[in-house]
């Protein structure tokens, strides 16, 4: 039985299992000779069990017992003596039959069996003569095709002729299958509702057998030299019509429109029929099921297209479908994933990736002209036409790629639309494509060849960016422009990022010297104004300067100047550096300029310090000034320049000095308003060079307070407005004659006013805040990497400055995390080995650390305690360097005790307070200075500094708790003293404790134990645990007073304060158990067996709790009453009855 259950199983592998354990079985059985009419009976009775399967109801157990016939009719062992299939088919026609009395479900059951029993031993007969079988089959499938009138039975049926078809062979469906179905084939599109013609059927077989459906048959049949597929109006209304059918069976539509297009393709008719076929699926949208059809049938030509000679297809597609694909593109864009349904994203990805799969391997020119159709259908939403444009460029040669880049730049020069705003994302995109060849597999920037390619790219970068070409084309760069080309001001800025894209390009290849040759070849385009107009500012200053400089400037970069400099990462940062300002002169004149005057001396006190060894009388170093012009290209708008800048400071960090490092601290210290008003305008708000996370953070950030600001403004609004706003309980218009409304005019103006000027100080906030995150990339890599520590600990206390004075608002929330995070980096990581600060100045640094614990301020005390062990770390390995290591010692201690036991005071009098408020301003602001800086150090940290420098913890914990038996200290800080002394106690302490700490901690405990204030769970479980600990002690052992005296004490708090806990009850016990075993203590029974029967009580009332929360919980059901006049008597529920069992009586 259960082998048959394992057969109508609904997974797959189950139902092979149980098919495997029948055969095998019966196999078995078979081995016995002594068996023959058991194996005999075994075998009728399976075959008679599998055919009986075969109605079920289940579709699963249905194709399970299918399959076990078929193969049961396959084996070939002569000793089970299975029937023939003929006799298989016999018995199966004869068993499966239907009466008049049967239901329409059963008959419906019978039929699927019948018919699932004939394919299944069909397939066994596949690879012998079907002739006989099929002679059985047919006639009796297309009876029962007839008595069906369900349009899914009938397709199942046609399936099933068709895969008889496939199996048969042309020879023998021509002679066997043909003639009997011929009925069932169609002979032209007028078909009717009643299923007597089957398109589906007759489609197949002609993709099938296209040698037997040739032009003869149609000319015979449909009058016609093929299937035709709406060559007039009429027959595309036909085949709409015909389609829409099909619109309640979706699977059989896809089948026939699957069927179709393959002979459209096949018969040369892609180009009439696929406009009706996208028309029918595509009409209620690309979410709807059929037009996931559509879009499967998408994917379904371009992959057949792979293995095919021609691309026809997928030419004829996409300029029939200019409209489909655009409605494709806007569904992958951003803003339409968000619209869309997943799976018609994933079906939209899946097409574009097999269009780039199958366009990869053809030739270039194929390559071009299908991305070109498809470039052409896309509007807007360019984003997926990456990826087909990175399979094109994939395994591009040299020359090919030279073939690439005209064709792109042809592309880009063309007008293609007369819409200005298409056609400048259009040219972005292909902007993007032609920046992106520099990541080809096959582009080395080192090969000569490939150098001038990329040459020539900027320099037409440069030409199309600064300057008005007046019909006039350079004659080295004909072959690429052939003609004028207009272009707007959006796209000129977008060529000018891409003009810095290429030039990190060649920076991170360590070279720059093609970047110099476009730059010169751009001062001779300068001079020729006949030819070429600049669209730049400054254009006399710049000739004059460039006349007058450019000869010093050109022999600093490629003579001896840079040349002699002792490191090759400073001469190519100096280098770079002098290229990003050349290409700025064409940006902000002034700027550039300044560039480069400071960097002609920076070379030069460069020179002078490193190679004559001599030193500067100026007040700034090389380095300083390096930095700082550094962090001024780094306020720019573009991405790249900010990326060349990150890489250029890496190359130089090792010159950084003290001055250097605090110029870019500065960067990030909050400023006033109205500097931050003065900043330069021309810096772009949309600033992208922070990692996704930090930009998302900063802009719901801006969207929280553009909230605050709209309020603000509906606010001022309403103010100005005055009585003129209506108000919700009025159900009239304000009248107001004209003079009133005038004289509203100016206030309502101001109020905009107000609102606009303060959208732009929060731009401005955003743009400095941009900036300083880039700057905290650069300083944190000098706190995680860097080796000499006196960078490090100068780099602290701006920081924590910093991340003290930023206002507490939303905008500076991920500043202050960010800083945060730096901070907390400095615990993890190792001492360094060069430039080691003095002890002095570590002490002054913790000093400060320590005067922060009092003040209320952003830092955590979680970052305050990591930054404080780094900062003690270092000052006791400099204190050991100096041999000053007990004074620092002495220092720190006396420093976290002081601290601590600030802490433990009792806070101040509401009189000494009141007395403090009635002070004047200025006094008041010193007294909360000095109260600030007065060290209270917080237990964390203490508990922090014991795990980490457990060597000095007895005698800070020794003062520590003489404090807290002061009467003076309330439970709640002596319970914290408790804890602390708790993590103290480890196990190396437990070897070793100090005489007086534990003389001091027993006091400590007695009094917590007699103190009634202290009535809490929390006091008596570090009471409990601390005492065991105790106990535990090797070294000083207690002796047997000093454990009489902790009994007591514990004795004493187990009878004043509450228990509910039974954890608490059994450690208690435990405790007791400990002073009974270790000393040989009498326990007070009273406290036993308040303990035990404290427990024994617990433990029944949670037994008598579980039973009650176990009962069957009673359903809530609307009682049913019966009316009987006036009384009502209610049915009782059924389900409420709990089960006791039945009762049988024997």
């Amino acid at each position: 039985m259960d082998v048959y259950w394992e057969l109508s199983d609904f997974d797959i592998h189950t139902r092979q299992q149980g098919m495997e354990k029948l055969l095998k079985s019966l196999k078995t059985l078979s081995s016995d000779d002594n068996n023959e009419k058991s194996v005999s009976s075994q075998i009728d009775y399976t075959i008679s069990r599998l055919i009986k399967g075969l109605v079920s109801n289940r579709k699963c157990a249905r194709i399970g017992y299918a399959a076990t016939l078929g193969t049961l009719a396959s084996l070939t062992d002569h000793q089970l003596k299975i029937l023939s299939v003929d006799e298989l088919i016999s018995l199966v026609q004869n068993k499966l039959t239907t009466k008049k009395e049967t239901g329409v479900e059963d008959a419906k059951n019978v039929r699927i069996g019948r018919v699932l029993s004939y394919i299944a031993l069909a397939y066994t007969q596949k690879d012998n003569d079907l002739s006989i079988l099929l002679q059985k089959i047919i006639p009796d499938l297309l009876l029962i095709r007839t008595q069906e009138t369900r349009r899914r039975l009938r397709a199942f049926i046609d399936a099933s002729i068709i895969q008889l078809a496939k199996w048969s062979g042309r020879k023998l469906f021509k002679k066997e299958i043909l003639p009997h179905i011929q009925k069932l084939l169609p002979t032209n599109w007028q078909m009717g509702d009643d299923g007597t013609k089957s398109l589906l059927l007759f489609v197949s077989l002609v993709n099938l057998y296209p040698n037997i459906f040739n032009q003869e048959y149609f000319q015979s049949h449909w009058n016609n030299n093929m299937l035709p597929l709406g060559k007039t109006n009429d027959e595309q209304m036909i085949i709409k019509k015909c389609l829409q059918s099909f619109d309640n069976e979706l699977h059989l539509l896809e089948q026939l429109c699957h069927e179709l297009l393959v002979y459209a393709i096949r018969s040369q008719q892609l180009t009439l029929f696929w406009p009706i076929l996208v028309d029918e699926l595509s009409n209620i949208g690309l979410d709807s099921n059929k037009g996931h059809i559509l879009l499967d049938l998408i994917t379904f030509c371009f992959q057949e297209q792979e293995n095919s000679n021609s691309i026809d297809t997928i030419e004829i597609i996409l300029d029939s479908s200019e409209t489909l694909f655009r409605e494709i593109f806007d569904l992958l864009s951003s803003s339409g994933r968000k619209m869309h349904q997943q799976a018609s994203i994933v079906l939209s990805k899946d097409a574009f990736e097999k269009f780039a799969h199958t366009i990869a391997n053809r030739p270039l020119e194929e390559r071009l002209r299908l991305f070109e159709k498809l470039l052409n259908c896309a509007n807007k939403n360019y984003t997926c036409l990456h990826s087909v444009a990175n399979f094109i460029t994939e395994k591009l040669t040299i020359d090919e790629l030279l073939v690439y880049i005209k064709y792109i730049i042809g592309l880009f020069c063309a007008a293609s639309t007369d819409d200005e705003s298409a056609l400048d994302r259009r040219r972005h995109f292909l902007l993007e494509l032609l920046s992106n060849i520099c990541h080809c597999s096959s582009f080395n920037l080192k090969d000569n060849t490939c150098g001038i390619l990329f040459e020539n790219i900027l320099a037409i970068c440069v030409l199309l960016a600064n300057f008005k070409l007046h019909n006039h084309i350079p004659k080295q760069y004909r072959e690429f422009l052939h003609e004028n080309i207009e272009i707007s001001d959006v796209t000129r800025e977008h060529i000018e990022d891409i003009i810095y894209k290429f030039l990190m390009y060649e920076f991170h290849e360590n070279q720059y010297e093609h970047s110099f040759n476009v730059f010169q070849k751009s001062i001779n385009w300068l001079q020729s104004t006949k030819h070429f107009s600049p669209l730049f500012k400054n254009i006399e200053e710049i000739k004059l300067y460039l006349n007058e400089q450019s000869k010093e400037l050109f022999q600093i970069i490629q003579g001896n100047m840079i040349q002699s400099l002792p490191d090759e990462k400073l001469r190519l940062a100096f280098q770079q550096v002098f290229i990003l300002s050349f290409y700025d002169l064409f940006v902000d004149f002034n700027r550039a300029k300044q560039y480069l005057d400071d960097l002609m001396t920076c070379v030069k006190n460069a020179r002078t310090q490193l190679v004559l060894k001599k030193k500067i009388k100026e007040e700034s170093s090389w380095i300083e000034v390096f930095i700082d012009i550094l962090l001024s290209m780094d306020t720019k708008k573009q991405h790249d320049i900010r990326s060349i800048i990150k890489k250029i400071y890496h190359q130089i960090a090792p010159y950084v000095n003290e001055n250097a490092l605090k110029l870019m601290l500065q960067t990030i210290t909050v400023e006033n308003e109205s500097d931050d008003e003065d900043n330069d305008d021309d810096e772009d708000e949309d600033d992208d060079d922070e990692s996704d996370e930090d930009q998302s953070d900063i802009e719901e950030e801006e969207l929280m307070e553009n909230d605050d600001v709209n309020e603000d403004l509906r606010q001022a609004v309403e103010k100005a407005l005055g009585d003129a706003v209506a108000k919700e309980d009025q159900e009239n218009d304000v009248d107001m004659d004209d003079e009133a409304m005038l004289r509203l005019d100016p206030l309502i103006a101001e109020a905009f006013r107000s609102q606009i000027k303060r959208s732009s100080n929060i731009k401005i906030i955003n743009e400095k805040l941009h900036h300083q995150f880039r700057v905290l990339d650069l300083i944190e890599s000098v706190i995680k990497k860097d080796e000499r520590m006196r960078f490090v600990l100068i780099s602290i206390r701006p920081l924590i400055e910093t991340l003290t004075s930023l206002p507490n608002t939303s905008a500076y929330k991920t500043m202050i995390e960010r800083i945060d995070s730096i901070l907390c980096h400095l615990s993890n990581r190792k001492i360094g080995h060069l430039d080691m600060p003095t002890t002095d100045e570590c002490i002054e640094l913790f000093r400060y650390l320590t005067s922060l614990a009092g003040s209320r301020t952003k830092l955590t005390t979680e970052t305050l305690s990591k930054v404080s062990m780094f900062v003690i770390k270092l000052c006791l390995h400099v204190g050991k360097l100096e041999d000053r290591l007990a004074g620092v010692e002495e220092t720190i201690l006396t420093m976290y005790e002081g601290g601590f036991l600030r802490f433990l005071q009792p806070n101040l009098s509401k009189e000494k307070s009141e007395k403090k408020k009635n002070k004047q301003k200025d006094d008041d602001e010193d007294v909360d200075e000095s109260m600030i800086h007065q060290a209270v150090v917080h237990p964390s940290i203490i508990k922090d500094f014991l795990l980490r420098f457990p060597e000095y913890g007895t005698r800070l914990m020794l003062l520590m708790v003489q404090t807290a038996l002061k009467e003076t200290i309330n439970w709640k800080k002596r319970n914290i003293v408790c804890g602390t002394l708790n993590n103290f106690l480890n196990r190396k302490q437990s070897d070793h404790m100090d005489e007086k700490l534990l003389k001091a901690t027993i006091d400590l405990l007695v009094t917590m134990c007699n103190d009634p204030k202290s009535a809490k769970m929390g006091s008596l479980h570090v009471i409990t645990v601390l005492t065991q600990k105790l106990l535990l002690i090797r070294n000083p052992t207690l002796t047997e007073k000093q454990a009489s005296k902790l009994l007591n004490a514990v004795s004493i708090a187990i009878k004043t304060k509450p228990i509910n806990n039974d954890k608490q009850r059994k450690q208690l016990l435990n405790l007791l158990q400990s002073f009974k075993k270790r000393f040989q203590l009498t326990i007070n029974e009273d406290v036993m067996n308040m303990l035990t029967m404290k427990r024994k009580l617990s433990s029944i009332t949670t037994t008598q709790n579980n039973e009650t929360n176990n009962k069957p919980k009673k359903l809530k059901t609307n009682p049913t009453n019966v009316s009987n006049g006036d009384n009502q008597v209610s049915i009782v529920d059924c389900r409420q009855i709990p089960f006791k069992g039945i009762n049988v009586k024997t």
